[in-house]
């Protein structure tokens, strides 16, 4: 298994790999159903972060193939704290037939290390608590919950 950064040449996998993972979420959460052109639209915004020295794309492969992708990216808070960056974790995800293998974890700990060398000792996400997964996944990389977020639906 290899862990990289991604390419143009990879948007295609990433897009296949982005559906997955909204289906996945869809079946906990029905306000994560993609539109039909969803893909596509994700796919031009993964490209505009491959070269932004802001972003970090990974891919895994196995045997050349795509089983995983993430983006990473470099943020600022307002100017209102004294904080200044952070990083977020925007999206994590491997295909269902690798899960639990350790490619998640080998993917955060290549973005970690690289907020880190950009000066970000602070992350943060945003997990979808319907998906029992990924919060269980985060948490065992030591993310604790920060902010609430609450909707009502009208």
């Amino acid at each position: 298994m290899v862990i990289r950064k991604a390419t143009t040449k990879d948007l295609e996998s990433i897009g296949l790999l982005w559906q997955e993972f909204m289906d996945f979420h869809k079946e906990r959460d029905p306000i994560f159903a993609r539109s039909t052109e969803g893909h596509e639209h994700f796919k031009e915004f993964i490209a505009g972060h491959l070269e932004k020295d802001s972003s970090l794309v990974l891919i895994a492969e196995q045997d050349g193939a795509a089983i995983g992708y993430c983006l990473a990216m470099l943020s600022k808070y307002p100017p209102v704290f004294e904080a200044k960056e952070y990083g977020t974790i925007y999206d994590l995800a491997v295909t269902q037939k690798f899960r639990r293998a350790g490619i998640g974890e080998k993917m955060y700990k290549v973005a970690e290390k690289w907020f880190f060398e950009h000066g970000v000792h602070r992350i943060e996400l945003r997990v979808a608590v319907s998906n029992e997964v990924s919060t269980t996944f985060w948490r065992k990389m030591g993310f604790k919950p920060h902010v609430e977020v609450l909707f009502k639906k009208i």
